[in-house]
C-alpha cells in the first residue's frame, strides 16, 4: 500500500494516504506562488481516494494537469489491477516530468522528480519488470503520444520540487524556445534507457532510438 515518506516537497502530493506525515506544509513564496500546487494537490489527493468523477476526468483530459497527477492516476489505476493503463500513465508522467526538470536551471528539481517516480511507481515498476511484453508495449504507447499530444499545462510545476523553492522568490528556467528541443532530446534518451533495459532483460525492444 500506499505509505508517506515525510519529505518536505512531496508532502504536498502525499496527503489523503493511510500514514500521517509530520512534515510541514509548504508554503512557496514569489513566483512561486503562481504554480498550480493547490490544484495539483488536489487533484492527486482525489485519485490517490480513488474519486471516480476525477479518474475519469483526468483520463479525458491527461495534457491539461501536471504529471504528479498522472502519476497519481497510474498509482490508481495500478490498484484496480489496471495495469496496462497504470504503466502508460506512469510512463507518460515519468517522460514529462523528466524534460519539466531538463527545462530547469535548479538542479535539484531532478531528484525531487526522481522520488516521485519512486514513490508512485514502486508497485507499477515491479509488475512490468515481470511482465516485460507489457511493459514494452505500454512504454511504445507512450513514447508514440508523446511525439504529437500537446500539453496544456505549466511546465514550471517542477520548480516546486527543488531546493530553490525554500530560498528563492524566483525560479529560473530555460528560454521557452528551446523547451520543443528539449523534449525530443528527453524522449530519445528515455527510449534509449528502455532499449537497454529491453536488452538486459533479453526482450528485443523494437523501439526506434531517434524521433
Amino acid at each position: 500500500m500506499w505509505q508517506k515518506t515525510g519529505v518536505l516537497l512531496l508532502v504536498i502530493m502525499l496527503a489523503g494516504c493511510a500514514q500521517e506525515t509530520t512534515a510541514p506544509a509548504l508554503q512557496p513564496q514569489g513566483e512561486y506562488r503562481l504554480l498550480p500546487l493547490e490544484t495539483t494537490q488536489r487533484q492527486v489527493n482525489a485519485l490517490l481516494q480513488g474519486e471516480q468523477e476525477t479518474l475519469q476526468s483526468v483520463q479525458l483530459h491527461p495534457d491539461d494537469v501536471t504529471p504528479p497527477v498522472l502519476f497519481a492516476l497510474a498509482y490508481q489505476l495500478g490498484q484496480q489491477q489496471h495495469y496496462h493503463d497504470a504503466m502508460f500513465w506512469f510512463y507518460t508522467a515519468q517522460l514529462r516530468a523528466r524534460s519539466d526538470a531538463n527545462k530547469a536551471l535548479d538542479s535539484s528539481v531532478q531528484a525531487g522528480v526522481s522520488r516521485l517516480s519512486e514513490q508512485f511507481g514502486r508497485e507499477i515498476s515491479a509488475y512490468a519488470l515481470s511482465h516485460p511484453a507489457e511493459m514494452e508495449a505500454a512504454m511504445i504507447q507512450a513514447l508514440r503520444r508523446d511525439k504529437t499530444a500537446q500539453r496544456h499545462y505549466n511546465p514550471r510545476w517542477v520548480a516546486l520540487h527543488g531546493s530553490d523553492v525554500l530560498s528563492r522568490q524566483e525560479y529560473a528556467f530555460m528560454p521557452m524556445a528551446y523547451w520543443p528541443q528539449i523534449d525530443r532530446q528527453t524522449r530519445r534518451e528515455y527510449a534509449r534507457g528502455f532499449a537497454r533495459l529491453m536488452v538486459s532483460l533479453r526482450q528485443g525492444s523494437g523501439l526506434p532510438l531517434t524521433d
